[in-house]
């Protein structure tokens, strides 16, 4: 019958078997202990009772069987050593068993540590790995120890040293099988590192007074070494147990994010820059907090390519994958499992973020298309003026010339000027659609004309121009009718005498647009001019604003968008 099979009455089988191997086990223990002088050989077996009682801990969590199995037959140890050692001859039974012992213990030891090992065995995966080594390591600490003391002490005090290692390596078997997770094995190693390092401080300090003291001949150096090692190891405790934190940090993140991580973290985000920023930010957040430096957050509903050694986690919201988390790693299995749970505690946050960026940016590429299809529907119009109306007022003009010179009359007379009239008002609607300076020229030239008609007569315009690449058509356009009402209502309603105009466009993605006089400054109330250039640039997702200056005058600014996201 299988041991996992649980009994009428509640309890596994298991649990039964390996307290009845445990109660066996301990028969020749119980036995020595009627014996007022507990004999040797009874104490050489005491330590094998508590691997059964390690089987009957795993047997009722109802895990790895396999290895109960093992340890409860290890519980059997003493008592197969009694019944080996009562068909010898000569002395009393303990005297026998003792002697079994004293020929046999290292081989009795190789063979328990051989048989955890084997039935632990060697498995795929990081937690398998890091039982297997940490059995090992305190096997080899068990076995070792067990060897100095069987050559140092003598015979009871061995025994007495076994003991104490088997119920420790039981301890350790029952703790690595029932952990879900394990340490990196070179972290436990670091915490002893700095407990090493704490004595080894105290101890310096008061070898060193101890020394002092009987040089200077002060009375009891013994004491005040004492006294000095134990205050040095308190007071360098602190700087070791920072030390680990401060690695620990590093390792695995800070596991949560504080105000000021947030605000180092998006400090430089402008209202201008592509809503996916957003998405390198929050990947940012996520390697603050779980100590992983590659982290990248993706967009969409599909599975992305993920590159070796990286974890894919998809972010859904309301069952909708819109998104998904890559997170990098040294381990083929991913992250340490305290930074897979730091991770796994973000991944709401996250995915409403990238459900924002994604609205952010659908938002943006349907405001481009509207701006695209506006400056089609402009340039439709520009020619149906230009090619339709525009030769018809002509013709028409024609005809009413040439009439008015065979035959004057008062009508025509007052027609003539009305058609001259009607085309000039067709020539500015088709230059307003598209300024006639932008039509053979790149836009610092044809700021620079603008620049030059308004310059003299006492006034100053000064231009500086910084555009890396060249502008989207419809930012073209926008920042040369900015500049030319920016300078216009300086002169004409500021009474300014200098004009700075200052256009800078960067590879991040906006230009930006500065019209400052030394005018009159004082509340400024947007005319038709203003008003439509602040509904054009928020159409374009970029703003306009006017105001004084503190020091008078008054300022343009504007900001646009020069890149469409992908």
């Amino acid at each position: 019958m299988s041991t996992e099979v649980a009994s009428v009455r509640g309890v596994s089988v298991g649990v039964v078997v390996a307290a009845v191997c445990t109660g066996v086990g301990a028969l020749p223990l119980l036995q020595g202990f009627a014996d007022p002088r507990m004999p040797t050989g009874a104490l050489y077996g005491a330590g094998w009772p508590a691997f059964g009682i390690a089987a009957a801990v795993l047997f009722d969590r109802g895990q790895q069987p396999r290895i109960g199995r093992a340890l409860a037959g290890l519980a059997l140890v003493p008592t197969a050593m009694v019944a080996i050692a009562l068909p010898r001859a000569g002395g009393s039974v303990w005297s026998r068993v003792e002697d079994l012992w004293a020929v046999a213990d290292v081989v009795v030891v190789l063979t328990t540590l051989v048989t955890l090992a084997a039935t632990m065995g060697f498995a795929r995966g990081r937690v398998p790995r890091r039982r297997l080594f940490w059995l090992l390591v305190w096997s080899a600490v068990v076995l070792g120890t067990f060897l100095v003391a069987d050559e140092a002490l003598v015979p009871r005090g061995a025994a007495v040293v076994l003991t104490l290692g088997m119920w420790s390596l039981a301890g350790v078997v029952a703790r690595l099988t029932v952990a879900a997770e394990l340490r990196p094995v070179d972290e436990p190693l670091r915490d002893a590192l700095a407990v090493a390092l704490t004595v080894a401080t105290g101890a310096t300090v008061g070898v060193a007074i101890r020394l002092a003291g009987i040089r200077a001949g002060i009375p009891s150096p013994d004491l005040a070494a004492v006294v000095a090692a134990v205050l040095a190891t308190a007071l360098a405790w602190p700087t070791a147990a920072r030390w680990r934190r401060f690695w620990l940090a590093h390792r695995y993140g800070t596991g949560t994010l504080t105000p000021a991580d947030v605000a180092s973290i998006t400090a430089d985000l402008r209202p201008l820059q592509d809503p996916r920023v957003l998405l390198d930010k929050a990947a940012e957040m996520v390697a603050a907090c779980a100590g992983r430096p590659g982290v990248r957050l993706v967009l969409g509903g599909d599975s992305p390519d993920v590159p070796p050694f990286w974890v894919e986690r998809p972010l859904l919201v309301a069952g909708e994958r819109v998104g998904t988390l890559l997170v990098g790693s040294e381990n083929p299995e991913g992250p340490e499992p305290r930074q897979a749970r730091t991770i796994a505690q973000l991944l709401p946050t996250l995915a409403l973020v990238c459900r924002a960026v994604g609205l952010a940016v659908e938002a943006e590429q349907a405001r481009q298309g509207l701006a695209r299809e506006r400056d089609a529907e402009r340039a439709r119009i520009l020619r149906d003026l230009h090619d339709g109306l525009g030769p018809v007022l002509a013709g028409m003009s024609m005809r009413v010339q040439a009439e008015l010179r065979r035959s004057p009359s008062p009508v025509l007379a007052s027609l003539a000027p009305q058609l001259a009239e009607a085309r000039a008002d067709l020539r500015r609607i088709v230059s307003g659609l598209t300024p006639s300076a932008l039509h053979d020229a790149d836009l610092v030239s044809a700021l620079q004309r603008l620049v030059a008609t308004f310059d003299g007569n006492g006034h100053q315009v000064v231009l500086h121009v910084t555009a890396p690449e060249p502008l989207p058509p419809e930012v073209t356009v926008a920042v040369y009718r900015c500049v030319a009402e920016g300078v216009t209502n300086a002169l004409r309603h500021g009474g300014a005498s200098r004009v700075t105009v200052q256009v800078m466009a960067n590879a991040a993605g906006h230009v930006t647009v500065n019209v400052r006089d030394d005018g009159i400054g004082g509340p400024i109330a947007p005319g038709v001019g203003l008003t439509s250039l602040r509904q054009r640039a928020e159409q374009m997702g970029g703003s306009l604003a006017v105001e004084p200056c503190d020091a008078g005058g008054a300022l343009l600014h504007v900001e646009l968008p020069t890149k469409e996201p992908a």
